[in-house]
């Protein structure tokens, strides 16, 4: 799928549920310019308000992407990255693409550390 595809399916899950954070990864494939886009299960003991993916699950996704997003969705509150969102994203060297119920926006914050193609999130950013 392109880019506009995949923003599309990542509003399409985040909207699936207003009642916990939905989360997934949005990757580009390896040796293809194709978008991928899988949801997770939050395992949070507190869903409502964080997230957590199973770790196997994003190793075994990352081995199929060259490039990978970690998105998830606010319930309440505006698509801005949390100061958890932050720690987290800066500890895992990935971006986060968070998508607001409330507002219909979606923010993609990249790490310092990031060893993403920072041509990936401009084109994701342009089809938003």
């Amino acid at each position: 799928m392109n880019e506009k595809q995949a923003i599309s399916k990542v509003i399409q899950i985040c909207e699936s549920n207003k009642y916990v954070e939905v989360c997934g990864f949005l990757g580009l494939k390896k040796d293809s310019n194709e978008f991928l886009v899988e949801q997770q299960e939050n395992i949070s003991e507190d869903p409502a308000n964080f997230f957590l993916i199973n770790p196997i699950n994003y190793l075994l996704f990352k081995d199929k992407v060259d490039n990978l997003i970690v998105f998830h969705s606010h319930i309440d509150g505006d698509e801005k990255p949390s100061e958890f969102d932050l720690k987290v994203a800066d500890n895992c060297c990935d971006p986060f693409l968070i998508y607001s119920l409330l507002s219909k926006k979606i923010h993609i914050h990249t790490p310092q550390n990031s060893e993403i193609d920072v041509s990936i999130i401009e084109r994701l950013k342009e089809a938003v």
